[in-house]
């Protein structure tokens, strides 16, 4: 999965929990206040909004960390000064703490699994250490926190299903409405566009990866829950659902009950596509080796999949796909692109790429650069290796220095944002469907949506355009974004 290193602030509104008192006159209990910040890929914000909604009851959320009773980061392990970023964060947080010595302060995600109770030894201002599996019991330990006066840690990979993303006990996190005043859009709370896990953990361990150790094997959640959730969401008024694992394309292999012909996956997706309305469905990340020739056929076929798909590489190398364990040549990924593109010939592919690895020469490197140039990649995710706690190629020899990995990965970028300039200029002049997500922060009366080639469009409109599919003439283009104009101005 994409680790876009972003830091993202999320808040969104909670139902107003009550108690009635021994008169007949209701009133509300107060609540306490909460802030997160999450770090990482799409599966995080999944998970932040998972324990939002799991707190809503007691907390209700907020923006001003300083007002906070609750803090939760929920941390990513992809980098390799992921941990140092936390404790970093963490000193900051100790001062406010003295000042208000109530404040709980949670530790979640991959790096309070990797690195467990040393942490929480060597950090006395957690209060709860909580890995990515044990989510559904935050509230729980959050409690004992307050009632016993110790310091609390869930970590490890319970084979609980319903874990995956969310309690069974609990609905998952409704959707808020389509907003038609989007001034009370909440930051980092999209109500039109909504991830749901649908799957936990990997089977790969590729040698560069820590996903194996901080999130388990691979665990899926049941086909009628999925269907169940997307159902609520689309009832809800989400407009985009995009459906997460770790190798998503081997969801359901886990449940032992194989298809006579496609793959779990592929009867989910078309079962979820049966499902009536005006909406999109997209999906996230394929492992190459996972991907089949049925789920491939479908986008010449549902356009509600649109003409975008994120398919990781990570090398354009034979040798050193090889040496990540990767499970597939680069003869074998350039068929999967054939593959996408049969059916649907104008498919804009993403990717993510690792510069750097250990043993990378400068031929390997030279490989990776011309892979990207034939494909012709939207975007890519592009990274210096680093190495990560517990895997098998932070013990290889032959680390590739600092500075070469530096210019090689400027190289590579450079390549990319021409290749990404060409193609949106390319779109000048197309007619596009834009599904309108959110309002700019920055002009008033102008809103951002995605095509469905996932690439980003802004139109300026007097009415608000969020959650709206509506017909865009491409006007403008660089290698950030499109710009364009309503075919027509009238809602439809």
């Amino acid at each position: 999965m994409s680790d876009d290193a972003s830091h993202i602030q999320l808040a969104t509104a909670a139902p107003t929990a009550s108690k009635v008192s021994k008169n007949p006159v209701t009133k509300a209990v107060p609540r306490g206040k909460v802030s997160v910040e999450t770090w990482g890929c799409q599966m995080n914000v999944a998970d932040t909004e998972t324990m939002l909604s799991l707190v809503s009851g007691d907390y209700k959320q907020t923006t001003h960390t300083d007002c906070s009773d609750l803090i939760i980061l929920n941390t990513c392990h992809i980098r390799e000064k992921a941990y140092h970023k936390v404790v970093s964060r963490l000193g900051q947080l100790s001062l406010l703490k003295k000042r208000r010595p109530h404040l709980q302060i949670v530790v979640a995600g991959c790096v309070a699994q990797a690195e467990g109770r040393a942490m929480l030894k060597k950090l006395p201002v957690i209060d709860v250490l909580i890995g990515p599996g044990r989510m559904a019991e935050l509230p729980q330990l959050l409690k004992q926190r307050k009632r016993l006066g110790t310091a609390q840690i869930a970590i490890g990979f319970p084979r609980s299903r319903s874990t995956v993303a969310a309690p069974s006990s609990q609905d998952p996190a409704p959707a808020p409405p389509l907003l038609q005043d989007s001034r009370h859009l909440h930051p980092g709370k999209n109500p039109v566009s909504r991830y749901l896990t649908i799957q936990q953990g990997c089977n790969n361990y590729c040698t560069f990866c820590v996903v194996p150790y901080t999130r388990g094997p691979e665990l899926s959640l049941e086909p009628r829950e999925v269907i169940q959730r997307i159902q609520s969401m689309l009832q809800s008024g989400v407009k985009e659902i995009c459906l997460l694992g770790q190798n998503v394309n081997s969801y359901g292999l886990d449940l032992g009950r194989a298809p006579s012909q496609g793959t779990p996956f592929y009867h989910l997706l078309k079962e979820a596509l049966s499902l009536e309305g005006s909406w999109r469905l997209r999906f996230t990340t394929s492992n190459p080796h996972d991907l089949t020739r049925e789920v491939a056929d479908l986008f010449g076929k549902e356009p509600r999949l649109g003409r975008y798909f994120h398919l990781p590489v990570q090398s354009g190398s034979d040798a050193i796909l090889h040496s990540m364990k990767r499970k597939v040549s680069r003869s074998e990924y350039l068929e999967k692109i054939s593959w996408l593109r049969h059916g649907a010939p104008d498919m804009a592919i993403s990717t993510d790429i690792i510069v750097g690895f250990p043993g990378e020469t400068e031929e390997d490197f030279q490989q990776t650069c011309s892979l990207v140039q034939e494909v012709g990649y939207s975007f890519i995710y592009a990274f210096a290796y680093s190495p990560r706690k517990n895997t098998p190629a932070r013990r290889f020899s032959q680390q590739i220095p600092r500075e070469v990995q530096r210019r090689r990965l400027a190289t590579l970028l450079d390549i990319q944002d021409q290749i990404t300039t060409k193609l949106n200029r390319q779109e000048i002049g197309k007619q596009r469907e834009v599904l309108f997500l959110y309002p700019s922060k920055k002009q008033k009366n102008a809103y951002y949506g995605r095509t469905q080639h996932h690439r980003l469009v802004k139109v300026c409109s007097t009415q608000n355009l969020v959650g709206h599919l509506r017909d865009v003439t491409i006007t403008q283009g660089n290698k950030t974004a499109l710009e364009g104009e309503l075919l027509r101005e009238e809602l439809q």
